[in-house]
């Protein structure tokens, strides 16, 4: 779980059973847009609202998982 501050532009998460994705837009009251991967809609979420940081992947032709997003090592 992340706050949804934390995560970066084209990041995806899980919030109330909805899959999204974040863009660079954000409000001057620090809110975030995002987009509903299952219905397109877009949504403002707070900056301290709670997410599930969940990346999508993809198979690769020798049939590996590979996240579409890779995020460097810490």
């Amino acid at each position: 779980m992340k706050y949804i501050e934390e995560l970066e532009c084209g990041d995806t998460f899980s919030y109330k059973d909805n899959m999204y994705i974040l863009t660079s837009d954000f409000k001057s009251n620090g809110s975030k847009l995002c987009y509903s991967l299952v219905s397109g809609f877009p949504q403002w979420l707070n900056p301290d609202t709670i997410v599930y940081h969940e990346p999508i992947y993809i198979l690769d032709s020798n049939n590996n998982t590979t996240p579409i997003k890779t995020t460097p090592k810490k």
